[in-house]
């Protein structure tokens, strides 16, 4: 049985000052700020890939075990990290064995309601691209995913949630104290501008830490160290009920979520085959920017970067541009996003070839009054791959069962959308609102 862990994301943009984290993580390291860093640790089960409560299917164990158990393995873990990686760790590193009460009254609830206007902005744009559902709430999903958190790092402090983290269940147990270490020693990172750019950054950072918890077990097994463990371990109990009494979460959170875990550690496992240790080094010091980088390393090892996109000219000018929390007024969501949008209504071969051709974006978001509208223009290599994408998006749409009212525009739910061919650019235009009229081609001026 493995470990992995999932990262939370910021929804539309990032702010260092308010910090909010959408799920089961807080392990978004702006290390350029502080290194403030908090990282979700969830134990699976035969690779379902759900968090769940694992103090009602542990035995029960005083806190003084508990506590006692942790600070053993967590200790050792950092001496199996300064071995395997050839570092030297903090001295003022410590542990802290909080609740999932604890959790929630920190970083749970208040984040989410410092964020409120974000999330209500991104919850518009994702249900208007049909990524969640119309009753999906992401406010009450940054509030729920703090309690499933296992451990959080902030600067060189490492917390553990009691009900969620077992340090019994060796190598699981030090495999997450390896990752968690390793956030503590990662280099700063430059702060990011976008959605995709954080993405990428977390990636490597968080894909580093879990390549290292896979090292780390590795030798583990290979040298079985029995005296970490104790007699009377507390099992997983596969079939226990609690593994199916989650709060609902949409797959396409969860895939985002997951990314600079599951594909993070695929990209830093490329760094490490082509130049070991010193290219995954070299890349703190020349990070990844673009999810497109982590999902074909071949593309970072080119140094292929994004292309700039602009956004596309309203019609009127009474719109107000909404700044992102990182103080710009554009986004990017780069390839993955575009791949877990269509992933969701199509076959996984569709939504990646209609997807690898990406190069660049720009999302903008406005309001008047009540009303918002965004726009998404999407820049591909080729005008091929505009056209794949083009018609994978009707269909998409089609496959939600959006109303298709003619000339590539649909609604559902009150929302409105449309997309657009601009083949001289080889970009596809894309634009959603609660106002039929402004995502209508002639309001952009393109016919």
């Amino acid at each position: 049985m493995g470990y992995l862990t999932v990262f939370g994301i910021n929804f539309i943009s990032s702010n260092p000052a308010l910090t909010f984290q959408s799920n089961v993580s807080m392990c978004f390291m702006l290390k350029s700020q502080k290194k403030i860093a908090a990282t979700a640790v969830i134990l699976v089960a035969v690779l379902l890939l759900s968090a769940f409560a694992v103090g009602q299917l542990l035995e029960p164990v005083d806190v003084d075990t508990y506590t006692a158990q942790a600070e053993k393995v967590f200790n050792h873990a950092k001496t199996m990290l300064e071995q395997i990686r050839n570092v030297t760790l903090p001295s003022n590193i410590h542990l802290y064995v909080i609740t999932q009460q604890d959790a929630v009254d920190r970083w749970g609830k208040p984040s989410a309601d410092a964020n409120l206007a974000y999330i209500q902005r991104q919850e518009n744009v994702y249900k208007t691209l049909f990524i969640i559902n119309e009753t999906d709430s992401l406010y009450q999903a940054t509030v729920d995913w703090t309690a499933n958190w296992g451990a959080t790092t902030l600067g060189n402090d490492i917390y553990v949630i009691r009900e969620n983290f077992d340090p019994f269940n060796m190598p699981n147990a030090e495999a997450t104290f390896v990752h968690e270490l390793t956030h503590v020693w990662q280099p700063n990172l430059p702060y990011t501008l976008t959605f995709d750019a954080e993405k990428a950054h977390t990636a490597l950072i968080e894909g580093d830490a879990s390549f290292m918890g896979d090292v780390f077990v590795d030798q583990y097994e290979a040298t079985a160290s029995p005296s970490l463990s104790v007699g009377n371990v507390p099992v997983f109990l596969i079939d226990n009920p609690a593994l199916n009494a989650l709060h609902p979460m949409p797959d396409t959170i969860w895939q985002l979520n997951f990314f600079p875990y599951d594909h993070g550690k695929i990209f830093v496992n490329a760094l490490h085959d082509y130049g070991g240790w010193a290219t995954v080094n070299d890349a703190y010091w020349d990070p990844p920017n673009t999810t497109s980088q982590i999902l074909h390393p071949d593309k970072y090892l080119a140094n292929e970067t994004a292309q700039k996109v602009s956004s596309p000219t309203l019609a009127e000018n009474n719109w107000n541009t909404i700044t992102t929390s990182r103080n710009q007024k554009t986004d990017s969501f780069g390839e993955y996003f575009i791949q877990v949008m269509l992933d969701r209504w199509l076959e996984q071969n569709e939504t990646l070839r209609a997807s690898e051709g990406w190069v660049g974006d720009n999302v903008t978001y406005y309001e008047r009054g009540s009303d918002y509208l965004f726009t998404w223009n999407i820049k591909w290599d080729s005008n091929c791959d505009a056209s794949d994408f083009y018609v994978t998006f009707h269909n998409m749409a089609n496959a939600a069962g959006a109303t298709d009212y003619g000339s590539c525009n649909w609604s559902a739910n009150g929302r409105y959308l449309s997309i657009a061919w601009d083949q001289s650019q080889n970009t596809t235009i894309i634009s959603g609102s609660n106002i039929q009229a402004a995502t209508q081609e002639s309001y952009f001026g393109w016919s």
